[in-house]
C-alpha cells in the first residue's frame, strides 16, 4: 500500500479527472519570447514535470493584453498567433499523462511603463512602491473594465483552441484582480469599489464571462490570496466571502495563496524563514465554507507534509512550484517509495533571483532546470567507464561525484576534513537557515547510494594520484577565509566568522563585524539573536549581491534586532578594545569598548598541489570556489557539467 494514499488518489476538477492530487503551480520562468510566445525550453520544462508525475501542469501568469504584461519574458494569450506554440506544449504534456492549464492575468499597478510602454492601469491611482519604484497607475474607466472582461474571455478562447484542459484566473499576489479585491489598492466609489461584494465584482464578472464564452462545463480555477500580509490589505475573513461569491458565479475550484510584492516575510514566494505549509490555514478556512475543491500552496516541500494536509481535510489538491523545480520527479519518486531520493527545495529563492536578473529560471539543487533538453542530450552521450578522482567534498565536489557515478564512472571523492559538505556545513547553522541542511543530507545520501568511494581526512597529493591512476581529476578544493590587510588584525580578540558560526570561538558582549556580505549578515543575525550588541561595517551597501529573499530577510532582521550598520565604510585599524573606521564623509570614527572583532571579509581559493597535479598529464577540471567566489547553485552546476563532459 502507498505511504501516501491521499496524495495519489485520483481527483476531480469539474468534469476533468486528475491522476493524483499534485499540481505544478504557476510560476514565472523567463523562458518565453519578448512577444509572449512559448519556446522549446519552455516546452521541455513542462514536459519534464509531466513525465515526473504531476497531474496538472499550470504554466504561469499569461497576460491577456500587452497593457497588463508585468515582465519582458512572460507568456501571453493576447494574440491568435500564439496558439500553435501552446498546442505543441499541451501535446507534449498530454503525451506524459498530465493535463495542462493556462493562467489568465493582467498586472495592473504591478508593472512599469518600461515593460509595457504605457502608464500602468489599476482600480485606483495607488502606486506599487516595491516593484515599480512608485510609478503611479491610471484609474481604469468603466468602459475599460468592460473591455478587460472581454480580453479575458478572448484569452480563454485562445487557450481552449490550443488544447488546454483547465483555465485559472489569477486573482492573487497583488495583480489587477487582487488590487480590485484589496481595500488598500481599491479606493473606488463606484460599483467596483467599496464593500466586499463590489470589490469582488470584477472577479465574479470574469468567471461569468469566461463560462459564457466557453460553456459552463469547462473547468475554471480562481487563484486568490488568503491574506495580502500588508496593512489595510485583503484579510482571511473577506477572502472567504469572496471565494463563496466565486463559487456561486461558477468557479470549479479556488486555489489559495498569500502575499504581494510589498509583503514580508510572507512574500509571494516565501523564503526559508517562513514555516512550511504557511498558507495551508487559508485553505482550511475555505474548505469549511465551500463545496468546490480547494488547492493550497506555500513551502510544501515533502510528500509527508502534502499527505498530512490532504488527510486532515485542509485542502483537496497540493500545488507545488519550487518543489517541482528542484525535482521534476518528486511525484514519481514519492509514489515509488523513494522519498530519500527526492532533491529537496530549500526555499533559498535562487530561482526568483535569476528571474530578477532577467535570466531563465534556475535552481540551486537542480542544474538541469530550464536546460532539460540540453542535459538530456549530454547525459545520453556514450562515455567509456573511467576512474575519476574528485578532490574536495563541498557542494561542487559532491555534485561532480554524484553526476559522474550516475554515468557509470568509478569515482573516488577526497576530502581534507572529517565530513563532506564544505561551506554547507556552516551555512545551515545560523537562525532560520536550517533548510540548507536538507541539501547536504540529500547529496550525502546520493554519494552513498551511487557507490562513490569517499576518503575523509585525506589531502589529495600527486603521490595519491600516481597510486590511484585516475583517468580524470576534478578539483573542487574550495576556498578558505581571508584576513584583510588591516593593522591589528592579528590581535587575539579578532576571530574568523566561520569559527563563530561553528561554535569554535566565543565572543564578548560588544561585537564588531567586518564585512557586509551574506556571511557577515548570517554572523550578525547569529550573534544578535543571542543577545550580543552588534555593529557591522560594510564597504558597500549590505548584501549588494544577495538573493532578493535573503536581502529582505536580513534587512528586516537588522531592524528588528537593533544591529547598527556602517555602510560605505573602511576599517583603518583594530585596537585592543577599539576599531577605527573611515565613513564616506572622510571623518574618522573610533568604536570603543569592543570585546570581539569578527572577520567576514571573503574567501581565497585553496590551491594546494594544483600545479603538481596538473603536471601529471591527467585531464584536470576546476570547479566551484577554487575558481573564485561561487554561490551554491553555481558550484553545483559546475560540478555536474564537469562530470557530464568526462
Amino acid at each position: 500500500m502507498s505511504r501516501f494514499p491521499h496524495l495519489f488518489a485520483p481527483g476531480r476538477l469539474g468534469r476533468r479527472t486528475l491522476r493524483n492530487r499534485i499540481l505544478m503551480a504557476p510560476m514565472e520562468k523567463n523562458l518565453a519570447t519578448a512577444d509572449g510566445a512559448v519556446t522549446q525550453r519552455y516546452v521541455d520544462y513542462c514536459a519534464a514535470r509531466a513525465a515526473g508525475g504531476a497531474a496538472l501542469i499550470l504554466l504561469e501568469s499569461m497576460y491577456v493584453d500587452p497593457a497588463g504584461k508585468n515582465h519582458v519574458y512572460q507568456l501571453g494569450l493576447h494574440d491568435d498567433a500564439l496558439v500553435p506554440g501552446y498546442r505543441r506544449l499541451v501535446e507534449a504534456c498530454h503525451a506524459e499523462g498530465a493535463l495542462v492549464g493556462a493562467e489568465l492575468q493582467f498586472a495592473g499597478r504591478e508593472t512599469s511603463s518600461r515593460v509595457t510602454g504605457r502608464q500602468p492601469l489599476a482600480p485606483s491611482p495607488v502606486p506599487c512602491t516595491v516593484l515599480t519604484g512608485g510609478e503611479t497607475p491610471r484609474e481604469l474607466t468603466l468602459d475599460e473594465i468592460r473591455a478587460l472582461v472581454a480580453r479575458f474571455s478572448e484569452g480563454a478562447r485562445r487557450a481552449v483552441a490550443a488544447g488546454f484542459d483547465v483555465l485559472e484566473i489569477h486573482g492573487a499576489h497583488g495583480y489587477l484582480i487582487g488590487q480590485f479585491v484589496s481595500p488598500e489598492a481599491n479606493r473606488r466609489e463606484d460599483e467596483y469599489g467599496g464593500d466586499t461584494r463590489r470589490r469582488a465584482r470584477l472577479f465574479v464578472e470574469l468567471v461569468q464571462g469566461i463560462k459564457k464564452e466557453l460553456g459552463g462545463e469547462f473547468p475554471i480555477i480562481c487563484r486568490m490570496n488568503g491574506s495580502d500580509h500588508i496593512p489595510g490589505g485583503l484579510e482571511l475573513d473577506e477572502a472567504v466571502e469572496i471565494a463563496a461569491l466565486l463559487e456561486t458565479a461558477g468557479a470549479d475550484s479556488v486555489s489559495i495563496s498569500g502575499g504581494i510584492h510589498a509583503s514580508r516575510p510572507y512574500m509571494i514566494v516565501p523564503g526559508m524563514s517562513v514555516p512550511r505549509g504557511c498558507y495551508v490555514p487559508y485553505g482550511e478556512a475555505l474548505k469549511a465554507r465551500l463545496g468546490i475543491p480547494v488547492m493550497t500552496v506555500g513551502r510544501i516541500n515533502t510528500p509527508e507534509l502534502a499527505e498530512e494536509i490532504l488527510a486532515k481535510g485542509q485542502a483537496d489538491f497540493i500545488c507545488l512550484s519550487r518543489a517541482l523545480l528542484a525535482d521534476p520527479f518528486f511525484p514519481a519518486k514519492a509514489a515509488a517509495g523513494l522519498v530519500e531520493r527526492i532533491a529537496p527545495c530549500i526555499a533559498c529563492n535562487e530561482c526568483l533571483a535569476t528571474i530578477h536578473r532577467h535570466k531563465g529560471i534556475a535552481c540551486t539543487v537542480n542544474p538541469m532546470v530550464s536546460r532539460e533538453l540540453e542535459f538530456k542530450h549530454l547525459l545520453a552521450r556514450e562515455a567509456p567507464p573511467r576512474r575519476v578522482a574528485v578532490v574536495g567534498g563541498g557542494v561542487a565536489g559532491m555534485s561532480a561525484a554524484v553526476t559522474a557515478a550516475s554515468r557509470g564512472h568509478e569515482v573516488h571523492l577526497f576530502e581534507r576534513d572529517g565530513a563532506l559538505g564544505g561551506q554547507l556545513l556552516l551555512a545551515y547553522l545560523p537562525p532560520h537557515r536550517e533548510e540548507l541542511e536538507n541539501a547536504l543530507r540529500y547529496f550525502e545520501r546520493e554519494v552513498k547510494r551511487l557507490g562513490v568511494t569517499v576518503h575523509l581526512n585525506r589531502l589529495f597529493t600527486p603521490e595519491d594520484a600516481r597510486e590511484l591512476k585516475p583517468d580524470a581529476i576534478i578539483l573542487a578544493t574550495g576556498a578558505e577565509s581571508r584576513k584583510p590587510d588591516v593593522p591589528g588584525v592579528g590581535l587575539p580578540h579578532v576571530i574568523m566568522g566561520w569559527r563563530v558560526i561553528a561554535g569554535l570561538e566565543e565572543t564578548g558582549r560588544n561585537c564588531v563585524i567586518i564585512g557586509g556580505g551574506l556571511v557577515g549578515m548570517e554572523v550578525a543575525d547569529y550573534l544578535a539573536h543571542r543577545g550580543k550588541r552588534v555593529i557591522m561595517i560594510a564597504r558597500s551597501a549590505p548584501l549588494k549581491k544577495a538573493v532578493h529573499a535573503d536581502r529582505v530577510y536580513f534587512l528586516d532582521r537588522i531592524r528588528d534586532l537593533g544591529i547598527e550598520v556602517l555602510t560605505h565604510t573602511t576599517v583603518r585599524e583594530i585596537g585592543p578594545d577599539t576599531v577605527e573606521v573611515e565613513p564616506p564623509n572622510g571623518w574618522r570614527r573610533v568604536l570603543k569598548d569592543v570585546d570581539s572583532v569578527i572577520l567576514c571579509t571573503g574567501y581565497g581559493p585553496r590551491t594546494e598541489h594544483h600545479e603538481a597535479l596538473t603536471a601529471l598529464g591527467v585531464p584536470v577540471q576546476l570547479v566551484g570556489d577554487v575558481l573564485g567566489s561561487r554561490k551554491f547553485f553555481e558550484a553545483i552546476e559546475e560540478g555536474a557539467l564537469a562530470a557530464i563532459t568526462l
